[in-house]
């Protein structure tokens, strides 16, 4: 019995590291996503970055107005913040419903959750990719050019999909047991996009406001947009990142480890 626990265990901690490895696989699942999904559609994915570059448009051009501030301002703090917004959404409101929409595999095959979970964060970075032909557009109309700050980009990027990977573990498993989490989930990212400096800058609020400062995606889109914009990200928002990094992976941890092996049954 002892024997038959501890080889559980090492099991959990082996998933991990064999998920990263398959990456062959679940790259390769994320690209099938996307071309089954649009496979009559002339242009793909495209439609996904046409339709948020019209309205990355709309929007800028009407809260230019609003809060009386130059488009070429407004414009591409908009643009970027909501195609980094999108990447962050996307995964956060698809993971309660992870693996009830893969029970077919989970019931069919034994397979590593992770690589589920891998395959939807890898489909929407894909999508995230074509999306930054808009961010490129912005510079070249307005011709912005962010310079070598604008590498800062990466290490923060990288970060994102980190805490986004590390999120998606408890909420795809809790998910799974508890069907609300999806409804709730969505209702939550609702208030929060407008609760984030997205299409409205910070200053307008204070540094000192708790509307930016209990919000951790505000971190989240400040490590990337303000690179592209040429300007380093704020120091505490690497802290926030990483603090959330940090946390978030105890209890995906935990999650994991006591409650990955009941996903059969509740999906």
């Amino acid at each position: 019995m002892t024997h038959q626990v501890t080889s559980h265990q090492d099991r959990k901690q082996n998933d991990l590291l064999a998920a990263v490895m398959a990456y062959d696989l679940w790259f390769f699942l994320a690209r099938h996503d996307i071309k089954i999904k649009y496979r009559r559609s002339k242009i793909g994915p495209f439609w996904i970055t046409l339709s948020m570059a019209i309205f990355c448009v709309v929007l800028g051009v009407v809260f230019s107005q609003l809060f009386k501030i130059e488009t070429s301002e407004l414009l591409p703090f908009l643009s970027i913040g909501l195609v980094v917004w999108g990447l962050v959404a996307s995964n956060v409101s698809e993971m309660p419903n992870l693996f009830v929409d893969n029970a077919s595999y989970i019931k069919e095959m034994r397979i590593n959750p992770l690589i589920i979970l891998l395959r939807a964060l890898t489909r929407n970075v894909i999508v995230f990719g074509h999306n930054l032909l808009i961010v490129l557009g912005i510079y070249l109309y307005f011709g912005i050019w962010p310079g070598w700050v604008g590498l800062l980009a990466l290490p923060g990027f990288f970060l994102v999909l980190l805490n986004l990977a590390v999120i998606g573990i408890p909420l795809s498993i809790i998910g799974a047991r508890f069907r609300d989490l999806a409804q709730i989930t969505q209702s939550i990212l609702q208030v929060v996009f407008f609760i984030t400096p997205i299409f409205w800058f910070p200053r307008l609020f204070g540094d000192t406001s708790w509307v930016i400062a209990a919000n951790p995606i505000a971190y989240f889109i400040d490590l990337v947009r303000s690179p592209l914009l040429g300007n380093p990200p704020e120091l505490i928002s690497w802290g926030v990142a990483v603090l959330t990094l940090a946390i978030t992976s105890l209890i995906a941890v935990w999650v994991y480890r006591s409650k990955s092996t009941r996903i059969v049954f509740w999906v």
